[in-house]
């Protein structure tokens, strides 16, 4: 009967041993690293989603109830995009396309009663995960800039243009994703609103 080991079934064991604890650090750290990059994919899926939700909303709240260009008078619009007020239409604008026949003014920003229906009213609102192991915040700013491709400064006046940057920030594990670990920009810009034209068949 075998009462004790041989030395090279020691010497076996502590190979294995010490394969086993070199090799579970660096499994531990994939895994780690898989969750956070999960995370970051459905923190990035979400934000998309969010901007999808934002860029299906009217420009304006008074694009809630009028289809028309709106009317802006600030002072880093660019003029040439301005209404033809004897024909109500912009440059290159012709009867039936999107015009200003209404004469209605664009809205400073803010939200309009605590409804979603225009891209202003986003930026009081914080889309929360509060999954126990997933937590993070989707938050929206919406600015408006000056009339000039491609811009990112801020203009404190009525423009044509509408910025929208979405930001998400972590809940947990913020060492590691950063403070603001998905951002997304985009520009809107005051064209009308597309309205599909509706008829009863008898």
């Amino acid at each position: 009967m075998k009462k004790a080991f041989t030395l090279i079934e020691l010497i076996f064991s502590m190979v294995i041993i010490a394969i086993a604890f070199s090799v579970l650090p660096k499994v531990l750290y994939m895994a780690s690293k898989n969750a956070t990059t999960s995370l970051k994919e459905e923190a990035m899926y979400n934000a998309i989603a969010y901007a999808g939700l934002i860029r299906a909303s009217a420009w304006d709240e008074n694009n809630t109830d009028f289809d028309d260009i709106l009317l802006v008078n600030g002072a880093d619009r660019n003029a040439s995009y301005d209404c033809n007020t004897s024909t109500g239409y912009r440059i290159g604008g012709f009867v039936g396309s999107r015009n200003c026949l209404e004469d209605k003014n664009a809205s400073a920003l803010g939200s309009d009663g605590g409804d979603l229906d225009d891209i202003d009213d986003f930026a009081s609102v914080s889309a929360k995960n509060s999954n126990s192991s997933r937590q993070y915040d989707v938050n929206a700013t919406i600015t408006y800039v000056g009339d000039t491709f491609f811009t990112t400064a801020t203009s404190s006046s009525l423009t044509n243009s509408k910025r929208i940057k979405i930001i998400v920030y972590p809940k947990k594990k913020a060492s590691e994703l950063g403070n603001a670990f998905v951002q997304l920009n985009f520009t809107l810009y005051n064209l009308g609103q597309l309205r599909v034209n509706k008829r009863s068949w008898n």
